[in-house]
């Protein structure tokens, strides 16, 4: 499993899922996956809770507005 934390960029990988194929930024990294966001202008974050196998990293945030 690769290390992750806050701020990170993960997508989601599991084309069931219903946020398939979404970017997320790592709010909170849990033992069973993470919790993160998706940025909505003018309207704030929306949170979304994913297991591990489900998405994969792809980068890091230069900021964290949450």
């Amino acid at each position: 499993m690769i290390e992750l934390k806050k701020g990170d960029i993960i997508q989601i990988t599991n084309d069931d899922d219903k946020w398939f194929p979404c970017l997320l930024i790592v709010d909170e990294v849990k033992s069973w996956g993470v919790q993160g966001y998706i940025s909505i202008p003018l309207q704030g974050a929306a949170y979304y809770r994913i297991k591990h196998e489900d998405f994969k990293k792809v980068g890091t945030a230069e900021f964290d507005v949450y």
